[in-house]
């Protein structure tokens, strides 16, 4: 055997090759017939959400320690999360991938959490509106389409014709609802989105076209009149969760039979319907009056959801919080217990940096971007191999025939 050469010296080591400059000469991203594409996807617990909840982003945001942002991602698809946080089914709850694990997240109490931090909450508007758009009842669909609509800049009233606002929700047993919870709930709103509320208001159903002279739109709330009416001379019904346009001034909102009448743990589905009419609203009132510029925010994009199969669970292990998980959990609700439950949350289709992406690139072709607020990939070098997606624990990264 021969002996071991003993290196003492840098004049001893031998003469090779090696490289002194970077092989960003070397564009091997020509050789990719599969892209991935970096993009978050709505989580099965969003998803299976009425209201199409962010829950992963606003849950990243509170775990971060930051409950302005948390709060605001909530209330911009949820005006009403109090009411949600005790009265909702919570189907959401039903799709938690967690619940494989060690227990489902407690999206329900953490939800209830929120809307009881004292916070101050502003809408940035873009412009003003002339434009008034007068809202009969102030159920939760009412205060829904209210809130959407005054966040827009419209002009918007809402008359109820009780002494208390609330409409159906005020109907409630205080086991139920607390009286003051409500009140603090229709506050916020009214705050938020500068709307004027208004109780033992007077106004004559039988006469709309009177109503129109305080206002250029009219919609009636199911959820916020005294008593199911039928639709008013002059005025055109509208099933928001149809795919059809306002075509009057005076709106009669429709709902479908599950949710007739007026039923508490549907609540939900009631502020989703007042988040569409007021879609349905804007488009109408812009077309009226041929403007153009504003744009109506969708929160629930047309994208796929994440494959349920895309979530690696294997990546994942145990909390150590399973007698914190248990269902009908106890127990004051802080800002640590808060953040705990939110530190549960897999993230499942939304991006949370983990870097496992980055760890696992052979090529060295996926990165953080300057921010330091997300991933890129490096198109020039990137061979298409596949190993991110592979990697990628929330279904985030998909490999895409896209040459670009």
């Amino acid at each position: 055997m021969q002996s071991k050469t003993v290196i003492k010296r840098l004049s001893e080591l031998p003469t090779m090759p090696c490289t002194i400059d970077t092989m960003a000469w070397n564009q091997t991203g020509d050789w990719r017939y599969l892209t991935p594409l970096v993009e978050n996807k709505p989580a099965p617990c969003r998803s299976n959400c009425p209201a199409g909840i962010p829950i992963p982003d606003y849950l990243s945001a509170v775990n971060r320690g930051n409950l302005q942002e948390g709060l605001a991602l909530l209330l911009s698809h949820n005006p009403l999360p109090g009411l949600t946080g005790r009265l909702c089914y919570h189907p959401c709850q039903t799709k938690c991938r967690r619940k494989s694990i060690d227990g489902t997240i407690s999206i329900q109490d953490i939800e209830r959490f929120m809307a009881g931090l004292a916070t101050e909450i502003r809408n940035r508007q873009d412009r003003q509106s002339d434009e008034r758009v007068a809202i009969i009842g102030s159920g939760p669909l009412g205060l829904s389409c209210a809130f959407y609509l005054g966040c827009l800049g419209f002009q918007v009233t809402v008359l109820d014709a009780r002494s208390r606002a609330g409409g159906a929700l005020a109907d409630l047993p205080s086991k139920k609802v607390e009286a003051q919870v409500l009140e603090d709930e229709i506050r916020r709103v009214v705050h938020v989105a500068d709307i004027h509320l208004e109780t033992s208001a007077s106004f004559d159903l039988s006469k709309p076209r009177e109503m129109l002279s305080k206002a250029d739109l009219v919609i009636l709330d199911p959820t916020g009149l005294m008593e199911e009416t039928g639709i008013p001379a002059g005025a055109v019904s509208l099933n928001p969760f149809v795919d059809e346009e306002i075509c009057g001034d005076i709106i009669a909102v429709t709902l479908s039979g599950n949710l007739k009448p007026f039923k508490a743990p549907m609540i939900a589905h009631y502020i989703a319907a007042g988040r569409l009419t007021a879609e349905k609203a804007f488009a109408y009132l812009v077309r009226r009056s041929d403007k153009e510029g504003r744009k109506i925010h969708r929160p629930d994009p047309s994208r796929l959801a994440a494959k349920v199969d895309d979530i690696l669970m294997g990546h994942f292990s145990t909390s150590g919080l399973a007698a914190d998980v248990k269902s009908g959990q106890e127990g004051t609700w802080d800002h640590d217990r808060a953040l705990r439950e939110t530190g549960r949350c897999l993230s499942c289709g939304t991006c949370n940096l983990c870097l496992q992406c980055v760890l696992s690139c052979p090529d060295a072709s996926i990165r953080l971007n300057s921010d330091k607020n997300a991933v890129e990939v490096d198109l020039y070098h990137c061979k298409g191999c596949g190993v991110c997606a592979y990697e990628c624990p929330r279904g985030v990264i998909t490999m895409e025939e896209i040459n670009a």
